[in-house]
Parts: C-alpha cells; structure tokens; sequence
C-alpha cells in the first residue's frame, strides 16, 4: 500500500506460428505492460508489422459493421480494438481470476485473412441485396404515398385533371403554397401577366392554381420557389401526353412504368383505389423482405459475431505486433508483470504454446545495474476504499517506482481535512447517501469513484460533527463533544495550525525515505526538505511551542544557532560537505569548493532564505482551515437568519422550512465543491512539493481482446 507492487520485466522470444496465440494470452490474463522493444536512445526502428495486412482487416471491420445494422443486430460484445489504461489491483483473488481465462480460439491473421474475407463477401452479397430491394420498395413506397396525398387534395376540390392538361398555350402549375406566403406571391409577380386562383385550405396551406404566358416561364418559376410553393405533380400526368410545361422532367412519383404502374383517370375516387391498392402490393412485397432478412437473421447472427471478434482480436493482434522485433520467423515481446504473477503467466504461455517459448525474467535491480533507459511502470496496489484516490493523485503526477507510494497519505490527510472544514451530522449523512445512490446507480467507472468518495467525505463530516455539535447548523440538538468553532476562533487556528505542521513533518519524512531508496544522500540529508531542513522545521516548531507555553523563549539565546542556524548552515553548504563526504569517506578525487563558487554561495543563501518563506508561508496556510470551516458556519448563521425573518410573515412556518432545505441544499453544493477543491490544494502544494518528484510511467497492462 505505502510502495507500488514488485515487478519484473519478462523477454519472450516467441516463433512467428505462435505470436498470435501468445498475444491472445498475455492479453486475456491483462497482467503485461507491454514494452516497445523497438525504441532506442537513437529513436525508434521500422515496424516489422504487416501494414497491408493491418488495412484489409480494418477494411473488413468496415464491411461487416455496415451489414449489422441493417439486420438491426447488436455486435454484442466483440471486443476491443486497442489496450486500454488502467491500475489493476493486484490482491490475489482478482490474479487468480484473470489466470483462469484461458484463449479458446486458434488465431493466424496472416492465414485467416482469405477464409474471412470470403465469408463477409457472401454474407454482403446475401443482405446487401435483401436491404437494396427493401430500400427500392420503400423509396418507391414514399413516393406513392406523395401521390396518394395529393390526389386525396385534390378530390375535394372536384377538378377534372384532363381539363388542366387542355392548357396547351399557356403555363400553369398547381400546389400548396403556406397561408402567409399568398400575398409575398402575388406582388413577386405583380409586373407579370398571370392569374392566381386559390382553392381549398389543407393544414395551413392553400391550394393554388396559377396560369401565365410560357415567355414568362422563367419569372413565375422565380416567384413560386421563394414563397415555398409545392408542386402537384399529380396534374402533370397525362396518359396520352407527356408533361406540357416546357422544361421539367418527370420524377419517379409521375412515371408510371413498372408493375405498379396506373394511368390516371378523370375520377379522383378510382385513382385514390388504384394508388392505394398499389402501396398495399408496395407493403406486401417489403413484408415478404423482412422476413427473408429475419430467416437471414437467425441464421447468421452468430456467425457474424464471430467474424466481428475475429477481425477484432487480428486488428488487435497486428498493432500489438508493432511493438514486437523480428529477426527472421522470431519475434521478441518485452513488458513487465508483477512479480507474483509471472508464474502463473510463464505456465499459461508454456502449456498453449507447446513450451516452444522461451521466457526470461529480470528484476528492476539487475536493469537499473545494466543502466537500461526504460522507466519501470508504477502499479498501485491499494485497498477498495483508496483506489478512487489513485486517480487524485495521478492528476498530479504519476510516481515513479522507487518513489513511496502517496495514496494512503493523500486519502487520509484529504478525508481528515474535508471533515474539519465541513462538519455537520446531518449534511454529512446527506453526503453519504449521495454517494451511496452514484455507487450503486451508476455503471460508470468515474461515477462510481467520485460516489466512493463522496461517501468516506460523508462519513468523517459526520464524524466532525458530532465533535462539533452541528447538525444541519442547529448546535442545541446534540452536545459537542470537542468544541464549537464559532465560539472558539483562536483555539480552532491553533488546532488548524498544528494540523500543517503534522502534515508538512510527514511530507519532510517522505521525502528522506524516496532520497534514500533513490540513493540521492546529498538531497536527503542536505536539501531543504532533507534532514537539514526537517531538523531546522521541528527546531522552530520546538521554540514557537515553547514560547506559547510559557509566554517567554526558555531556551538561552546561545543554544538558538544549534537549533536554527547550524541546519540552514549545512544547507547553505551542502555541495562542500557533500564533495568532503566524499574525499573522505568515499575516496574520490574531487575538489570540495564547487566551480564559481561566487555564483553558487549566492545560489545557496536564495534557496536558504527560500526554504524558510517556504515552510512558514506553507504552515500558515493551513489556517484556510479553520477559515473555511468558519466560512461553513457563517452560511448556516445566514440561512437562520434568513429563515427567523420569513418567519413572520403568513405561513410563516412553511417559508421558514423552505428556507431551511434550500439554504443546506445550497450548502451541501457550494461550499462542499469549494471544499473539495481547497483540500486538494493544500495537498498539492503544501504536501507534495515535499518530496513528490514523479515521471513515473502508470501500469497499463494489454486488455482482454
């Protein structure tokens, strides 16, 4: 919990006939950080992959995605195309689940790709061209019924279709035009000869009938398109002509060729029958369709998910091998494993491989001894009730793997503060059962996190408040059982103040432990976040303790430079120490005064004045503490107040519930956001820049595909 899971970085070299397999199982079991073994200090080496290979299965995923939804079938779940990122948590129940998901399906991209290939193409030329006469009947089907609407207009009207096609020397067009747009009409064409005749109203539209000269063709055209005038395409049909109005071509809707096909007659009512009887053959034929696509259906569906997985698992497989080497039929896959699992991981490979894999095994140690440049990933390995927190943490930086790990110090410290500054049973309770509700409700990983989260907040503001004695802001229902912060102003600081301190002294700790693993002597001991500086920071916590305490410096002035100087001395002169150390102990010949050393003394006397505005600047902060715990308190003081007032007038009792629910809803939104936010910076900046260094890569072991 305190340091990122052991790993161990493991060398396969597989033969090309068992790549495939070999990846299908390091990536089921989701234990490998895969390496690209590729890159080197000079850059990185061409791909061995098969790029063309890659672009025909990404162009067969493409075919078979368009067929599914026209069989309206769900992919289901078919895997990934890509490894994914995640912290794994590595408890010995969830290995041991992961080590029993053994491959089931025999994969060679390189030879499935013509078996594949000719299945999706008889599955394209089976539906595709199902779903074209679908489509064709539909579309088809559409156009009738703009048919069949225009007739049903017009057979109220009692026009004789025949009589308008007689207009042999004029133009005319008929259609809907909307209401408001007949009189933009009329003075668009006010300076051409025409004749507008209005007839029914149909759904906010007006049937027109319109008639001009053929020389102005051009210019009514003109005028009907800008007032949204709808043709009826119905009257442009004649049986022994073809359209009379010069320049328009007849649409599907007007074309009656084809077995579907009618000629219109002067009866409105046997062209109403005849279109309707057309659109129930229409109808007819598409059922037929649909349940030759449904037969197609239930027999391919599964098979084709099992092309989808397939195409998947070898797109998967061939970006996956651009971080592989190759020499000859020999591929070469490195990654790092936690070092409990890599049993279990070199038996699985083993048995599904025939032992024709040869596996090697390396600690962090023997790579940094070799001086190998690959950082080594950092997998958390926390409980349930801090892994939300891993995330916080990452978004500051990630650590590295010699660091220690800071989530435990991170939750507690950020759980400790979220319920000192927002202590209240009642809003506390509200908070948890918020968060319980996204835990449970929500199948997204975030949610469920921040839902976790919120409801440990929920706890310790509980927790809080009943050493406080609120809740929700009323402070005579329960006693306190420590001490009321508006009551206690200064004795609150005091507390808030001593808080930082605690905090500051463990991030100080922290850092000596990471300069130690690190073998970084000199920042340990000499820095200002080192020993030095911890003993110069406890020495001055020592001497303001003391002197409110006894109201006086008990110490002899003497024994201060002991204290406070003699640690900011070994500060100043860390780099003469650190070279004396050594020539002395070490035997090195170096010189002790470094290089300039005007630049560097006036280098080390800022960083000496720095470190003591640092860690005063970085205590006092804290007080925002108890600031924004009193802040919480003045807005319960104000929603009272805003309540007792509303109190007085009619239906006083209801405005002053009201007013009660609104103001903790407020409350519990605002100031828990605010909150939040402040705790996390303060854990940032006053407790990380202690001995967070980070550039750590994150553990992202290859997904199941």
């Amino acid at each position: 919990m305190f340091r990122p899971a052991k790993m161990a970085k493991i060398d396969l070299q597989v033969p090309q006939d068992h790549v495939a397999k070999t990846t299908h199982i390091v990536a089921n079991l989701e234990v490998l950080h895969l390496m690209n073994v590729r890159k080197t200090r000079m850059g990185e080496l061409e791909s061995h992959a098969d790029s063309n290979l890659l672009h025909k299965y990404t162009a067969l995923k493409r075919r078979l995605e368009k067929i599914f939804p026209v069989l309206k079938i769900d992919q289901g779940n078919t895997g990934s195309a890509s490894s994914s990122s995640s912290s794994m948590n590595s408890d010995n129940s969830s290995l041991n689940s992961a080590m029993e998901i053994i491959p089931d399906e025999e994969l060679n991209p390189h030879k499935d790709i013509l078996r594949i290939d000719q299945e999706v193409q008889r599955l394209e030329e089976i539906i595709s061209g199902l779903a074209r006469e679908a489509e064709n009947i539909e579309k088809t089907r559409k156009e009738k019924e703009q048919l069949l609407r225009q007739l049903e207009i017009l057979s109220t009207t009692g026009i004789d279709i025949n009589r308008f096609h007689e207009c042999r020397f004029l133009y005319a067009e008929a259609g809907l035009i909307p209401m408001e747009n007949l009189g933009r009409l009329e003075f668009s064409l006010s300076n051409v000869y025409h004749l507008i005749v209005p007839s029914i109203c149909f759904d906010k539209q007006r049937l027109i009938f319109v008639f001009g000269s053929r020389k102005d063709r051009h210019n009514i055209e003109k005028a009907l398109k800008s007032a949204y005038f709808e043709r009826m395409e119905v009257l442009r049909l004649n049986p022994d002509h073809n359209s009379h109005s010069a320049g328009f071509k007849s649409t599907r809707s007007t074309d009656f060729k084809g077995p579907h096909s009618a000629n219109l007659c002067t009866d409105s009512s046997d062209n109403l029958d005849d279109v309707g009887r057309q659109i129930r053959e229409l109808d007819a034929e598409k059922a037929l369709i649909q349940d030759r696509l449904e037969a197609v259906k239930k027999q391919s569906t599964g098979q084709m998910r099992q092309l989808m997985r397939k195409i998947i698992l070898a797109i998967t497989v061939l970006e996956i091998e651009k971080s592989y080497d190759q020499v000859d039929h020999i591929y070469h896959i490195s990654g790092w494993v936690p070092l409990n699992v890599f049993p279990s991981l070199e038996k699985k490979i083993a048995e599904a491989t025939g032992h024709q894999v040869i596996i090697t095994v390396a600690s962090p140690n023997d790579i940094c001894q070799a001086g190998d440049f690959f950082k080594i990933p950092t997998c958390f390995q926390n409980p349930f009730l801090l892994k939300p927190f891993e995330k916080l943490v990452a978004g500051y930086g990630i650590p590295s793997y010699g660091e220690v790990e800071p989530t435990f110090f991170f939750a507690l410290i950020f759980l400790l503060m979220f319920g000192v500054m927002f202590g209240d049973v009642g809003q506390g309770i509200v908070l948890f059962l918020l968060g319980f509700l996204a835990f449970k409700q929500s199948g997204r990983e975030n949610i469920q996190d921040m839902g976790l989260i919120v409801m440990e907040c929920g706890i310790m503001s509980t927790a809080f408040g009943f050493l406080y004695g609120s809740v929700f802001g009323f402070e005579h229902l329960i006693p306190a059982l420590w001490f009321n912060p508006m009551k206690n102003i200064s004795y609150f600081m005091e507390v808030t103040i001593g808080f930082g301190m605690a905090i500051i002294s463990i991030g100080l700790v922290l850092n000596i432990i990471n300069s130690i693993r690190n073998r970084d002597y000199k920042g340990g001991i000499f820095g200002e976040f080192g020993i030095m500086g911890l003993v110069f920071y406890w020495g001055c916590i020592g001497l303001v303790l003391s002197c409110l305490a006894t109201g006086k410096v008990p110490i002899h002035f003497g024994h201060l430079p002991l204290i406070l100087c003699l640690p900011l001395l070994a500060i100043f002169l860390k780099e003469p120490l650190f070279n004396l150390y050594g020539r002395l102990m070490l035997k090195k010949n170096q010189p002790i005064i470094p290089e300039k050393p005007g630049i560097y003394f006036m280098e080390s006397l800022i960083e000496v004045g720095d470190t003591i505005i640092a860690f005063l600047s970085h205590t006092v902060s804290f007080i925002r503490v108890s600031a924004f715990a009193l802040a919480h308190a003045g807005l319960f003081l104000a929603v009272f107040t805003l309540a007792r007032t509303l109190q007085n007038h009619t239906g006083g009792v209801v405005w002053y519930w009201l007013t009660m629910v609104l103001g903790n809803i407020g409350i519990i939104t605002v100031e828990g956001l605010v909150v939040s936010i402040q705790t996390i910076r303060l854990e940032y900046y006053e407790f990380f820049t202690k001995f967070f260094h980070g550039g750590g890569e994150i553990y992202s072991p290859l997904r199941g595909i």
